[in-house]
């Protein structure tokens, strides 16, 4: 009876922790859908560390964007995704953004109001001549979208369309930066730049097959103390997940602490015979005191189990 009961109140806690793990993420998982970006900013850097078109998203939400958000983009057929982070206040790129990628589209979730999505994505190549096209057509609406390709090291001569505005060396990196007028884009509008480029001999422009720290080139996302972050996943939820674990593992090594006290078989206990009428029974008459069975006068040992009687 003992048992049952402890098992019950076991079996409930377990169903307490279960049901606040499970109310908890979806309460995490009750997110906004965002459907406007106050700004894109969308940089191309063709043949930068690998022979591919490198594509760089920062967005930015409204301020009054209700967080965390989610929202999708377009991703090209055969991209490789490379990150997907937030910045954090002061402007450092985190990589706790939830995402996944399906038919095109990639969606993430965002704790904070800007985000950052980098991928690679195959070029064509013809002969010396590489052409990449990038296409935007979302159901976000963009305030502002700002475009700027970086020439590859080696290229002789580059084409963009639309024509940019301006171009210049102007990040330290000796990199020529090709910056197209921002303009707004709507829901469901088409979004297009192409870019064509001819080079004697491919070469990389990254400088020693590294990426350089300024000008919002990739690195591995990390929180505020330098260390890798998880994707999407909360420590505190992490924590809740562990209790449950070790709540299940203790009631279970107590369960069957407990079932094996009970069926444990007990000592067998001496079978005495019933008390003889002081008047039937002689008085010399002895016992043995471990198995109970009568021994003969003279007797040393028990004839039963062997063992020494006590003395008269």
């Amino acid at each position: 009876m003992h048992n049952r009961t402890c098992y019950r109140r076991f079996t409930l806690t377990i169903a307490l922790l279960l049901a606040l793990l499970a109310a908890g993420l979806s309460g995490a998982a009750a997110q906004s859908q965002a459907t406007r970006l106050t700004e894109l900013a969308v940089e191309l850097w063709p043949d930068y560390d690998r022979p591919s078109m490198l594509v760089l998203l920062s967005g930015r939400l409204p301020a009054d964007a209700a967080l965390p958000a989610t929202l999708s983009i377009p991703v090209p057929a055969g991209a490789e995704i490379h990150a997907v982070a937030r910045f954090n206040e002061a402007n450092a790129l985190i990589s706790d953004v939830t995402y996944d990628v399906e038919n095109g589209l990639l969606t993430l979730t965002t704790p904070s109001d800007s985000f950052r999505v980098e991928y690679y994505a195959p070029y064509e190549a013809d002969g010396n001549t590489y052409t990449y096209r990038f296409e935007w057509t979302s159901d976000l609406a963009v305030d502002s979208l700002a475009t700027v390709v970086q020439q590859p090291l080696a290229a002789t001569d580059i084409r963009i369309t639309p024509q940019p505005a301006s171009s210049g060396v102007e990040r330290g990196d000796g990199l020529t930066y090709h910056t197209l007028a921002p303009r707004p884009v709507g829901a469901g509008e088409p979004f297009v730049v192409e870019v064509s480029y001819t080079v004697e001999a491919p070469v990389l422009s990254a400088p020693s097959q590294s990426l350089p720290e300024s000008s919002g080139s990739p690195a591995p996302a990390t929180d505020s103390a330098g260390g890798a972050v998880g994707y999407g996943i909360s420590p505190w939820w992490l924590a809740l997940g562990a209790l449950v674990v070790a709540a299940l593992i203790g009631g279970a090594w107590y369960l069957g602490r407990r079932q094996g006290t009970a069926t444990r078989r007990r000592k067998p206990q001496p079978n005495r015979p019933p008390k003889q009428n002081s008047k039937a029974a002689p008085a010399a008459a002895r016992y043995c005191h471990n198995c109970g069975q009568p021994a003969q006068a003279g007797d040393v040992f028990c004839r039963a189990c062997g063992t020494p009687l006590k003395k008269e």
